[in-house]
């Protein structure tokens, strides 16, 4: 799933621009279909028991995918608070770290 997203972004970064009209519509039928194989590839994940640090690593792909989907300021605000709080906090959960893993969790949903 991280390299159908690392190709998403570089797609959308590199090669979605103006300039390439004539390849336009081909770009976007495979960012479109590079989509829906991410949400086949999250529905398959839901059903599986990886762990809860599995579960973690597959939210911040899932949670970058949406960032290259939907140009919503708060949804990158909420990407960057779970890799610079969450991942980095779901190793050691004591009482303190819990509590900011769960605020941020609770602004996930």
């Amino acid at each position: 799933m991280e390299r159908v997203t690392t190709l998403r972004q570089n797609l959308c970064s590199h090669h979605l621009d103006k300039r390439n009209t004539q390849k336009l519509k081909d770009i976007l039928f495979l960012d479109l279909c590079l989509e829906s194989y991410i949400r086949q590839l999250t529905e398959k994940i839901m059903h599986i028991d990886i762990g809860f640090q599995g579960y973690i690593r597959e939210i911040s792909i899932i949670l970058s995918n949406l960032t290259l989907s939907y140009s919503w300021n708060e949804l990158g605000y909420l990407k960057d608070d779970w890799d610079l709080l969450v991942r980095p906090l779901s190793h050691d959960m004591r009482c303190d770290n819990a509590r900011k893993v769960k605020s941020v969790i609770d602004r996930v949903k």
